[in-house]
Formats: C-alpha cells, sequence, structure tokens
C-alpha cells in the first residue's frame, strides 16, 4: 500500500506541477475556468492511475476534482486576502494602509501539498 501511496503522489506531482503550462499557472488564480481545467487534468490523471490498482470509484474522481479545484481555489486567491497591519505615510501609497499575506507563499504550498496527500489517502480506500 505504501508502494502505490508513493506512486499515486510521485504521479500528482507531475500532473500538479510539470502539466501545468505558463498560461494555467498565471491565470488559474484569475479564471475559475482555467483553475478547473487544470483540476480536472490532475483529478483525471490520479483517477486513471488508479485503474491498475483496481481502486477506480467514481466519488474519487468528484472529490480529487472538486477538492483539488477548492485547495487551488484557497491557495491562489484566498490566503491573498490581507489585513491592515500599519498605518504608512499617505504619500507613499494610495491606500491608509500596508498589507501583509495571511500566509507565506511556501507556507501555502506546504498546506496545499498535505491537504492534496489527504486526497490521495483517500482514494485508497
Amino acid at each position: 500500500m505504501i508502494l502505490i501511496f508513493l506512486f499515486l503522489y510521485f504521479i500528482s506531482l507531475v500532473l500538479d506541477f510539470s502539466f501545468q503550462t505558463p498560461f494555467m499557472s498565471e491565470y488559474k488564480s484569475k479564471s475559475d475556468y482555467v483553475l478547473f481545467v487544470h483540476c480536472a487534468i490532475w483529478g483525471l490523471g490520479i483517477w486513471f492511475a488508479l485503474i491498475p490498482f483496481g481502486l477506480v470509484a467514481w466519488w474519487k474522481l468528484i472529490m480529487l476534482i472538486g477538492g483539488h479545484f477548492i485547495i487551488d481555489r484557497w491557495k491562489c486567491r484566498e490566503h491573498y486576502k490581507l489585513w491592515p497591519t500599519k498605518k504608512v505615510p499617505f504619500s507613499q501609497i494610495t491606500n491608509t494602509y500596508h498589507r501583509d499575506p495571511i500566509i507565506s507563499d511556501m507556507g501555502s504550498l506546504y498546506i496545499d501539498q498535505a491537504l492534496h496527500v489527504g486526497q490521495i489517502l483517500l482514494c485508497l480506500i
């Protein structure tokens, strides 16, 4: 079972990063359609990788694509919601607050990958 998990995680990394075009990488944070296409490629790839192990089920495909969409939408957009942290001179910016991201880019990547690992573990059921 560990080897199956490692194989699926390897496939996940290839599909999540190597199969993502520069266009998708840039526009998935701006367009739900582009994000969905990225998620469908990833979800279908993992789902087809389940076939040789007899682990295919329709609910897994829906969970993979839908879950990936929710996770990546959060990573691409929601974690960049900003909060006011300190006042800066109005002459420096047009906004009255300086804003910082809630979670760093690397932090969001670790959370993203941990949630995708959870999805892959659910596929082993």
